[in-house]
């Protein structure tokens, strides 16, 4: 197996993505590796066509979607900054797509990623059925291994001989 250099950690500002950012930060730091964390900017597709048939102008949607894309990058810039540190600097990625999954695969492919690590809501049944599972999309056209970190749970790296106990986090079941 090759050397893990290059982590992507698709990040979507929820409490499931920073659990799997705090495992990427261990194993970038672990494997002395670079982190890009991405965050897949997803036009809200459903208010442009009500703004519209509302008689709505299409200036304010375009101005909506200048500021709802701003706010993501500075959320984006401000989540790297506070993490970051001089021998582990964070790459920042925002990509716009209305297919989160296949955002995910293209900007690991393009960035050489080794291996991704995102979160998983956990969601189970009609929840999954409805709204799908952007960790299953991706796993299945990855173009490197996947690491899924389920909720309520932290992965800790002891050691680089590749033992990694994984350990509850407080309060988890």
């Amino acid at each position: 197996m090759s050397r893990i250099q290059t982590i992507v950690v698709p990040h979507d500002f929820s409490e499931y993505a920073e659990a799997a950012l705090d495992v990427a930060l261990e194993l970038t730091r672990a494997l002395r590796s670079e982190l890009h964390l991405l965050h897949v900017f997803q036009p809200p597709a459903y208010a442009y066509g009500s703004e519209l048939y509302a008689g709505g102008s299409i200036d304010g949607l375009l101005e909506d979607h200048v500021a709802l894309r701003r706010e993501s990058e500075r959320r984006l810039s401000e989540l790297a900054a506070s993490y970051s540190e001089p021998t582990l600097p964070i790459r920042t990625h925002l990509v716009e797509a209305t297919a989160v999954a296949e955002a995910i695969d293209a900007e690991a492919t393009r960035l050489a990623a080794d291996l991704i690590v995102l979160g998983t809501h956990g969601r189970t049944g009609l929840a999954h059925l409805l709204l799908g599972s952007v960790a299953e999309a991706t796993l299945r056209h990855a173009p490197c291994p996947v690491l899924t970190v389920p909720p309520r749970r932290h992965v800790v790296v002891e050691n680089l001989g590749g033992d990694a106990t994984r350990k509850p986090a407080p309060g988890s079941l």
